[in-house]
């Protein structure tokens, strides 16, 4: 049987658009994109998660909100329970540290990325929320 974790994934909206962060070259599934943050440790929150690995990763001030989607994706080797919180950034900046490039992708865009799979249908999750409140 596979490995399980729990992972949590930061959703930040600017208007119409979601920041993402694509892998480095060191990194597993180096290359691909996704919504940035980690692996939840014992006895943390996805909130708690998501702001810690915000800032581990990109030196990012977060605040985080509720949890909006969840997928659990099987890989190979590890079997992948994906937690989206909705984040807000409390300063417009960020470092990159494990990610080689990071951008705001508009909502209508998002899917035309590489996305690391366990992403994908937390992006179609996303849009269709926020399709949901614009209609």
């Amino acid at each position: 049987m596979a490995a399980h974790i729990d992972v949590a994934a930061a959703i930040i909206r600017r208007e119409d658009a979601i920041f993402v962060a694509r892998r480095g070259p060191n990194q597993k599934m180096a290359g691909l994109w996704e919504f940035p943050g980690g692996k939840i440790e014992t006895g943390e929150t996805p909130q708690c998660c998501v702001v810690r690995e915000l800032m581990e990763e990109l030196s990012m001030t977060t605040a985080a909100g509720a949890i909006i989607a969840t997928n659990t994706h099987r890989y190979e080797e590890l079997s992948v329970n994906l937690i989206a919180v909705e984040v807000q950034m409390l300063k417009d900046q960020f470092t990159l540290t494990v990610h080689d490039r990071a951008d705001w992708v508009p909502l209508n865009r998002l899917l035309e990325l590489d996305l690391a799979p366990a992403d994908i249908p937390i992006a179609e999750q996303v849009i269709a929320v926020s399709e949901q409140r614009g209609a």
